[in-house]
């Protein structure tokens, strides 16, 4: 939640910045009216706009900074906050998933002896084969799971 915060207060000072400077409104052959912060290609009509955004007071200002400084120290503790080797289980826990699809993956390869033939002269997968795709699959299944218990 406090870094969704101080998202928020980056963008919002860079919509402010932003908003300072030039725009342009344009008419079509429509009598359409549109403000954009480029030239509209083929606009009938176009005229500059000067867009005056005053600055923030130098109260403003350091409210402003006071806030960012909270968000930073909160985001910290929220951060600080985790069991001491969590992060490390998390890591583990994310690798056994990546493990585990690796070795779904490579039950899933076809090998030498994985077919037999069929009466009517073509081939199909064998049960041998599959029970080692159901296992991988659940394997990761398994492995997901825990991964999730982490979060």
């Amino acid at each position: 939640m406090t870094h969704q915060k101080l998202l928020f207060v980056i963008l919002a000072t860079a919509a402010f910045q932003v908003a300072a400077g030039t725009a342009y409104r344009s008419v079509d052959e429509q009598g359409n009216v549109t403000f954009s912060d480029s030239p509209v290609p083929g606009a009938a009509q176009e005229e500059k706009v000067k867009i005056d955004v005053p600055a923030p007071s130098a109260e403003r200002q350091q409210q402003t900074r006071q806030r960012e400084a909270e968000l930073q120290k909160a985001a910290g503790q929220a951060g600080a906050s985790d069991a001491p080797g969590q992060s490390e289980q998390k890591k583990a826990a994310q690798q056994n998933v990546r493990d585990a699809e690796k070795r779904l993956k490579d039950a899933s390869q076809v090998r030498e002896g994985d077919r037999q033939g069929t009466a009517g002269g073509g081939s199909r997968l064998t049960p041998k084969y599959q029970q080692r795709v159901r296992d991988a699959e659940a394997e990761v299944e398994r492995a997901r799971k825990q991964m999730e218990q982490m979060q």
